[in-house]
Parts: structure tokens; C-alpha cells; sequence
């Protein structure tokens, strides 16, 4: 209780842990995070061409978040046809093909400028990297709390992987009965550089493609 006898708010344990994984990533001395993103954006590219995909659905980094600023054109290259969310009024993602071109948008995300998809073109893609916070071994992803993945996830039929940094895959993840699992982690290297970034399969879904086996882990959860 407050002094006036008001209980505090009451903080999820969702909002804990994001707060913890937020204040993890903005203490990343700038050295450390650059050398992760380094080998996340190798790694990234790597299960792109693991996966055989000629369409990928991916994301723009936000400032502290895994892949850097050199994850989108390092895609590109790997990656025949990219495509970029582009955040809706309603917080649903439409979906923009990537021609080099970007532009300040909402809650200062950089937005791609190239040909509007729609928001059922990521039905269509090979696979889907997407953003994250956390994600638990069994599949269950932490956002940043807008919903969009929740509105986005429903219509993917792609395996679905998220680049972390150290620490974030996770034993658990509170969870929503709206909530929808997703594939992999694609953890980043311990700050000493003694294990490379790895793609770990969650229990979140089957992947049965045949890329499964080559990007197994030994700590596979699937």
C-alpha cells in the first residue's frame, strides 16, 4: 500500500520480464552487441540458405534489438524476394518487398518503401524471421506487447524463427490462450565467443521440412 492507502498497479509477470530483458539489452556494452549482431546476421543468412527459401518474411531491428542494422541488407542478399512489416492505425502488419528503400514510421520503427503486399502476404513466404524478446522451449514468444505478431502468426504457414541474444531462450514464457507458438530460437554467441550462434527448434510447432535435421541442436526441444 501507498501512504494515501492506494494499492500500486499491479505489474504482469509478462511486463516484468520484458522490463528485465529490455534493461539486459540496453546494458550490452556496444562492443558486445556488435560482435553478437556480427555473428547473429552470419548465422540468420545461413538459415536462410539452409531452408531453400526464395521468400522470406523479416523484420527491421529497433535500436538493441538482435541482428543490427546490418540484418535487413545482409537478408537481402541471401534471400531472392524480402519481405518487410510495415506497422497499420489498427497494429496489424502489412507487408512490403524490400527495394532499398526505407522511411521513419510509427513509435519510431523504420519502415520499408518498397511495393505494398497486403497483410496476407506473409502466407506466402518460406520462412519468418521475426522479433522477439524471449522465447521459451516450448515454443512460447515474448513481444513487445503491441499484438501485431499475435494478428500476424495466425496466417504463417512458414517455420518461424527468432534471433536472441545469450540468455533469452528461456524455460518458460507466461502465456495467453491467443498466444501462437513459433518454431526456433536463433540464439547469438556468449559475449567470451565461446559458442557460436545456434539455431535451437522449440516445441512450438513441427517443422518438417528438410532443413530440420542439418539445423538440429543437441539441446533441441522439438
Amino acid at each position: 500500500m501507498t501512504r494515501d492507502g492506494v494499492a500500486p498497479p499491479r505489474v504482469s509477470a509478462k511486463s516484468e520480464l520484458r522490463a528485465h530483458i529490455r534493461s539486459a539489452r540496453r546494458a550490452l556494452p556496444a562492443a558486445v552487441r556488435a560482435a553478437a549482431d556480427r555473428a547473429l546476421v552470419a548465422a540468420a543468412v545461413g538459415v536462410v540458405r539452409a531452408s531453400g527459401a526464395t521468400s522470406v518474411a523479416a523484420y527491421v531491428p529497433m535500436l538493441s534489438e538482435p541482428g543490427g542494422p546490418q540484418l535487413v541488407s545482409a537478408l537481402a542478399e541471401a534471400a531472392p524476394r524480402l519481405l518487410l512489416p510495415v506497422l497499420l492505425d489498427d497494429l496489424d502488419l502489412d507487408w512490403a518487398l524490400h527495394d532499398g528503400g526505407f522511411a521513419a514510421g510509427r513509435y519510431g520503427l523504420i519502415e520499408p518503401t518498397g511495393p505494398r503486399l497486403g497483410v496476407d502476404a506473409v502466407a506466402a513466404v518460406g520462412l519468418v524471421l521475426l522479433p522477439a524478446l524471449a522465447v521459451s522451449r516450448d515454443g512460447v514468444r515474448l513481444g513487445q506487447g503491441g499484438g501485431s505478431y499475435d494478428r500476424v502468426l495466425p496466417r504463417v504457414t512458414a517455420p518461424t524463427v527468432a534471433p536472441l541474444y545469450p540468455g533469452e531462450l528461456v524455460g518458460s514464457v507466461p502465456a495467453e490462450p491467443h498466444d501462437r507458438r513459433i518454431c526456433g530460437a536463433l540464439v547469438g554467441n556468449d559475449p567470451d565467443g565461446y559458442e557460436e550462434p545456434h539455431l535451437h527448434w522449440t516445441k512450438g510447432c513441427a517443422v518438417a521440412h528438410h532443413w530440420h535435421s542439418e539445423q538440429s541442436s543437441a539441446n533441441n526441444g522439438g
